[in-house]
């Protein structure tokens, strides 16, 4: 902690009091975004949030078997019809949105102009959990990524205030990354419930087949496979960094805490030689000050309290 405050004490004056309220409140990867943004911010990253919550709960929530599926899909399909209430559409007939988060995003989507397409891509990600519980390739993963990850970031980017191009950009690799990340840790988690997101021609390449994911064989051929979709997280983590000097850096300081959160869980992975089997990965307290405090040094984000 000592090493911590001194690293603190390098960072702008008026950043000290967001860095004691950072050590005080913080408690997850997610709510440190909530600590860099104003109340309306925050009210519509939250909203977002349970919006993804909401759709994702309804596939992985569903009960078994076909009517758990044909139930799953009707409700997605009643979101689809949510957010055309949201935006308006000219065929729901002024018909307003029927949920309270509905009425709170179209509330919101007044301050931010959130892109309709996210909102769309989003639950057409979730539902291909619905269609497949293997992917074939890099090719058919990145697409999945792209929606439930990607889309997130262009919903974030329009609340942080920056939706010009390059910042789009960085919200697609950064979402990328982050959802790569998150595959590699949680390998068993998704294994225990019957899928894989490892591409499968990743895991034929290295010798493996389904069956060794889903009996947790850690051996020489899973950490070479582990280490090439690192590697593929890893691009997209530099991707996403290589266009920082072209996007409004003090913006989009909340997702840069997330993203280089998870880039140290990354590494986390790595020092473990990708033994994902045994226990997930995860960062402790301090060592998630210290990234937000590197991240406002960046920044240089004196303005913010």
């Amino acid at each position: 902690m000592a090493r911590l405050m001194e690293l603190a004490r390098t960072i702008p004056g008026g950043a000290v009091a967001l860095w004691r309220r950072l050590v005080q409140r913080s408690n997850s990867n997610f709510k440190f975004a909530f600590l860099f943004l104003g109340p309306e911010q925050r009210e519509g990253l939250q909203q977002v949030y349970e919006f993804c919550r909401v759709v994702d709960d309804i596939v992985d929530e569903r009960a078994p078997g076909p009517e758990g599926e044909e139930a799953a899909r009707r409700a997605l399909a009643g979101w689809s019809a949510e957010v055309a209430r949201i935006y308006g559409d000219a065929y729901v007939d002024d018909d307003p949105p029927h949920t309270e988060l509905g009425r709170q995003l179209a509330e919101s989507n007044k301050h931010f102009h959130y892109p309709r397409e996210a909102f769309d891509e989003i639950i057409a990600g979730v539902a291909m959990d619905l269609d497949r519980s293997t992917y074939d390739d890099m090719e058919q993963l990145r697409l999945y990524c792209y929606r439930v990850a990607s889309c997130v970031g262009f919903l974030c980017v329009a609340i942080f205030k920056d939706q010009r191009e390059p910042a789009r950009r960085y919200a697609e690799h950064l979402g990328l990354a982050l959802q790569y990340t998150n595959i590699l840790r949680d390998v068993a988690e998704d294994a225990a419930r019957g899928r894989i997101y490892l591409p499968l021609e990743l895991l034929a390449r290295h010798g493996l087949t389904p069956d060794d994911i889903f009996n947790y064989r850690y051996d020489g051929r899973f950490v070479g496979a582990a280490a090439d979709f690192a590697a593929a997280a890893e691009r997209e983590y530099h991707a996403a960094w290589a266009l920082l000097p072209e996007i409004q850096q003090r913006r989009l300081l909340p997702a840069e805490i997330m993203g280089r959160t998870y880039y140290e869980i990354l590494q986390e992975i790595r020092a473990r030689n990708y033994n994902v089997f045994t226990r997930r990965a995860s960062l402790r307290r301090r060592d998630k000050l210290r990234v937000a405090a590197l991240a406002l040094a960046r920044a240089g984000a004196s303005v913010l309290s």
